[in-house]
C-alpha cells in the first residue's frame, strides 16, 4: 500500500472526508473553501468597521468618496461626449454604428444597484432631538447613507463609462476600417 493510499485510508477511518488533500481536486476544493472563508471574514470586518464609524470618520470618508466620484464623473462625461461625436460622425456619413457588446455583467444594474436605498440600512424609529447623542447618531446615519449613495453612484458611472469606452473604441475601429477619420473627441487615451 502506497503512502497516499495510507493517508486516504486514515482519513476515511477518522471520518474526515470533506477535504481530501491527497488529490488535486480535494486540494482545489480546500483552497476555494479557504478563500471563500477569508472573503466572508473580510466582508464581516468591513461591515463591522462601517457600523462602528463615528461622525468625523464618516465625513472624512464621504469627502474622499466624493473626490473619487468627481474624477469618475469627469471620465464619464468625456466618454459620453466622445460617444456623441462618434455617433454624429456615423450619422453624417449615413452609416450604422456597431451595436454595443452584450456583457455578462448586464445584471450589475439589477437588485441592490438599481435602488441604492436597498444597499443602505434604514434608520430606526425617529429619536427625540433633545438628546445630544441621538442627534449625533442621526447625523452619523445620514452621513453613512450619503457615503453609500456616493459610492453607489460612482460604481454605476464607472461601469457605464467602461462600457461606453469599449463601444466608442469599437466605433473608432469601424470608422478607420471604412477609411474614415474619427473626430478628435473620438480619440481615446487607451491603447488599442
Amino acid at each position: 500500500m502506497g503512502q497516499k493510499q495510507k493517508i486516504r485510508e486514515a482519513k476515511k477511518a477518522s471520518g474526515d472526508l470533506k477535504v481530501d488533500k491527497t488529490t488535486r481536486a480535494g486540494y482545489d476544493r480546500n483552497n476555494v473553501a479557504e478563500v471563500i472563508k477569508r472573503l466572508k471574514q473580510m466582508a464581516k470586518e468591513d461591515t463591522d468597521r462601517f457600523d462602528k464609524m463615528d461622525l468625523a470618520e464618516t465625513l472624512e470618508r464621504l469627502e474622499q468618496s466624493e473626490r473619487v466620484a468627481a474624477t469618475i464623473g469627469a471620465a464619464y462625461d468625456v466618454e459620453m461626449a466622445r460617444k456623441r461625436a462618434l455617433l454624429r460622425c456615423f450619422m453624417e456619413h449615413g452609416l450604422t454604428p456597431p451595436a454595443p457588446e452584450k456583457r455578462e455583467s448586464a445584471g450589475f444594474n439589477e437588485g441592490v444597484l438599481v435602488n441604492p436605498s436597498n444597499a443602505t440600512a434604514s434608520v430606526a424609529a425617529p429619536v427625540s432631538a433633545t438628546d445630544a447623542t441621538a442627534t449625533e447618531e442621526v447625523s452619523v446615519d445620514d452621513a453613512k447613507r450619503q457615503l453609500a449613495y456616493s459610492q453607489f453612484e460612482a460604481r454605476r458611472k464607472l461601469a457605464v463609462a467602461k462600457e461606453t469606452r469599449e463601444h466608442n473604441d469599437a466605433m473608432v475601429r469601424e470608422l478607420r476600417g471604412r477609411g474614415l477619420e474619427a473626430p478628435e473627441t473620438g480619440a481615446s487615451t487607451a491603447t488599442e
